[in-house]
């Protein structure tokens, strides 16, 4: 009998069983070598970057690059909005308001608060800057001239310029429904107070200078400062500027007399600004001379 043929086959089939173990400890390898990987990321978070640096201790996920950014979701606000039931600190880009947006609330009643970003909608001149349901939205177009509004009528809304003026909140002058006096002295005739401011927003500090130096009572700045309209208590007495702003609505505002009233504008010693409101037109006059009273206030 041969057995050469015998030994052959026997030889190639045991050559064959040991490629087959070999293949089987390079799988093997391969997938401990996986499995340490897996663990090394999952111990110590995912790193993305081409350095090969391995990810901080304390983040899940660290990517690093000069060259390129990271991008999250890219949505509409509706689509925002519509997202149901979002995770806490869910992030996404809002490409309607062009900012980063984060559920600051829960899935069952989220809150959606802006990161960041420039852009805010499109509104019309008297509406209000207000947050709706964590988004800018411009509300309302109450705010007009001669709208009733902080216990007297609006009688002036700042514009850009104007000092003070906001372009996220209306801010202006309230002017109360009636005159304060028919006839009343501007008072500390003789005396230089310092109450020189004459623009927008000067008033007030012109009727504390005057209150403290001039008395509480008796004179022009002591009854606005006792106003009490609508139950505030900052009503004061409008300087020169803001007085005119007051003369220039004043249809809107109504009630006002064809006669000449204070301002809060000192002129000198002796003198202080007035305006005629059935001209416009402003001059200085003696402090111990009476004219009308508006009392004005801030918001």
């Amino acid at each position: 009998m041969n057995i050469l043929p015998v030994a052959g086959t026997l030889l190639l089939l045991f050559k064959h069983e040991i490629e087959i173990i070999n293949m089987k400890k390079k799988l093997l390898c391969i997938a401990l070598c996986i499995l340490a990987a897996y663990m090394q990321v999952y111990a110590q978070g995912m790193s993305v970057n081409t350095t090969g640096t391995p990810a901080n201790a304390s983040a899940m996920l660290d990517v690093a690059s000069t060259t390129q950014g990271m991008l999250v979701p890219r949505m509409t606000t509706t689509q925002r909005t519509g997202i149901s039931l979002p995770a806490k600190g869910l992030l996404v880009y809002d490409s309607t308001l062009a900012s980063f947006y984060y559920n600051s609330g829960t899935p069952s009643s989220p809150s959606w608060t802006a990161l960041g970003g420039s852009s805010l909608p499109s509104g019309t001149n008297g509406q209000v800057l207000q947050l709706v349901s964590g988004s800018p939205a411009w509300v309302g177009n109450t705010l007009t001239i001669g709208a009733s509004y902080g216990g007297g009528k609006i009688a002036y809304i700042l514009q850009l310029g104007d000092p003070g003026y906001s372009a996220l909140e209306q801010h202006g002058l309230i002017a109360a429904t009636s005159d304060q006096s028919t006839g009343i002295i501007w008072g500390c005739y003789g005396t230089l107070e310092g109450a020189t401011g004459f623009l927008l927003n000067t008033g007030r500090n012109n009727t504390e200078i005057i209150y403290q130096n001039c008395g509480t009572s008796g004179n022009a700045s002591a009854i606005c400062k006792s106003y009490t309209g609508g139950g505030y208590t900052d009503w004061y007495l409008p300087s020169k500027d803001e007085l005119n702003k007051l003369y220039i609505n004043q249809g809107a505002i109504g009630g006002f007399a064809s006669a000449f009233y204070w301002s809060s504008s000192e002129y000198d010693a002796h003198s202080a600004w007035y305006q005629y409101v059935s001209s416009g037109g402003q001059a200085s006059a003696f402090k111990s001379n009476t004219g009308y009273v508006r009392a004005v206030r801030a918001f």
